[in-house]
């Protein structure tokens, strides 16, 4: 997984390879890259998805994590322009959790 950030007062500056596994209502789903935008506001979190889905491969999976509401519904449409395929938003005590494949996803579930 890159992530991008991870602490709150610096944002985008470590990148970092995991895979994790993550359980949404439709089932799981593994994740390779997580970009941290907790207490970042617009156009912020729009780039780094941006960047982030420029440097992933087909098929791979991203995890946003946003506490601004404007963040979380220009995510998901935003994806689409971009060749991608929103998969969820799932709503959190401290914000939304957003996950984007990149690339088109055809007859999936």
């Amino acid at each position: 997984m890159w992530w991008f950030g991870g602490h709150r007062q610096q944002r985008v500056s470590a990148l970092s390879r995991v895979d994790r596994a993550v359980i949404l209502d439709a089932g799981p789903l593994r994740v390779q890259v997580c970009i941290d935008c907790l207490g970042a506001v617009c156009p912020r979190p729009q780039l780094l998805t941006l960047r982030a889905l420029d440097q992933m491969v087909d098929g791979e999976v991203l995890e946003l994590l946003v506490d601004n509401a404007s963040s979380a519904e220009a995510i998901p449409a935003m994806g689409m322009t971009l060749g991608s395929t929103h998969l969820a938003t799932v709503r959190g005590t401290d914000g939304w959790r957003i996950y984007v494949r990149k690339g088109y996803v055809e007859n999936e579930g």
